[in-house]
């Protein structure tokens, strides 16, 4: 016990104490997941089926290319018409005398848009282009060498590299749009239904009846007409956002 009348047992076992709770510390720092740093270090994947992202404007990303065959991809959202995309590839370092990285901007169908070519040790260079909204994709390699560390620092504006909740938001509302359009356009076919049957009945009525039952029936088709071109026209807003893989 601590209380022991002995002090040279007690001091011992508070130094167990304390080193029992030092352990226990050092124990959890270790099991604790790792918080990974703004920028970087970071391993991307070496396809567009495993690439990293989405990137985000106001943070970077560093990883490295460590072998000659070594590729990184990463991923980023385009969520607005007309966005201007900047993208910053820093080569910083670390391989041969004469080592340099290429990175290349490719589309949803891995067709090149842009590309960054020969930049070398502590260069920096800067794509900057409007793009559509889309998915795409970077890809980052080796010209000569390899072993160099880099960063990617995402820049832009309207809708550039921005979140897919933006791109699902869109289509969601749209969606909505295209239920609404069906739904006036059933109601707008049922009248015409009835005005159609209304003609029919009145053709050996009088002739104002007649006037009137046509007046209708004229009306009817005209809304079928224009509630046919809302649905077209809200089926066409669904593009491209409903098409936009996450």
């Amino acid at each position: 016990m601590i209380g022991s009348a002995d002090p040279r047992a007690n001091r011992r076992r508070a130094r167990f104490a304390v080193l029992a709770l030092l352990g226990t510390a050092s124990l959890a720092l270790a099991l604790a997941p790792a918080v990974l740093a703004e920028t970087g270090p970071y391993e991307p994947g070496d396809t567009v089926l495993n690439g990293a992202g989405p990137l985000a404007i106001g943070q970077s990303y560093v990883a490295a290319i460590e072998t000659p065959s070594d590729k990184d991809f990463f991923y980023f959202y385009v969520t607005s018409v007309g966005a201007h995309v900047a993208l910053t590839v820093e080569n910083l370092g670390g391989g041969g005398k004469a080592s340099d990285i290429d990175a290349t901007i490719l589309d949803s169908s891995s067709t090149p848009v842009a590309g960054l070519a020969f930049i070398g040790d502590g260069e920096a260079r800067t794509a900057a282009l409007d793009l559509e909204p889309q998915k795409y994709f970077i890809e980052i390699a080796a010209n000569e060498g390899y072993g160099d560390s880099y960063r990617v620092t995402p820049g832009g504006s309207g809708g550039a590299f921005g979140a897919y909740a933006q791109i699902a938001g869109k289509c969601a509302s749209a969606d909505a749009a295209v239920k609404t359009a069906q739904a006036k356009l059933g109601r707008a076919a049922a009248k015409l239904q009835r005005t159609t049957a209304r003609v029919h009945r009145t053709r050996y009525g009088t002739p104002g009846a007649r006037r009137s039952a046509r007046t209708a029936h004229r009306k009817a088709r005209a809304r079928v007409r224009a509630e046919r071109r809302t649905l077209r026209e809200a089926n066409e807003s669904r593009e491209p956002w409903c098409f936009i893989a996450q």
